[in-house]
């Protein structure tokens, strides 16, 4: 999901660039292609709200697009994971 700034843009062409920058950072550790499906839309949604917010590290805004991504997915529940064995 590319950003494409506005005809009259609340940020400036540095400001895209560098959400677009998570963006792709975030979908690429996925490994998901950029597109219209929900999980593009959950990262768009994550990196600029935490942009907005005052998020300027393109490594965190990724990070926390991942998760949120990872999170927001309803085949991913946290419990799928057999328990630890552990021996004496």
């Amino acid at each position: 999901m590319p950003f494409a700034n506005p005809p009259e843009p609340a940020y400036s062409q540095d400001d895209w660039d560098l959400m677009q920058a998570a963006y792709d950072k975030a979908a690429a550790t996925l490994l998901m292609q950029s597109g219209t499906n929900e999980e593009a839309q959950i990262i768009a949604e994550t990196v600029m709200t935490a942009f907005n917010r005052g998020n300027r590290s393109v490594n965190s805004l990724a990070a926390l697009a991942v998760i949120t991504a990872i999170n927001s997915h309803p085949a991913v529940t946290g419990t799928d994971a057999e328990p630890e064995k552990r021996y004496a």
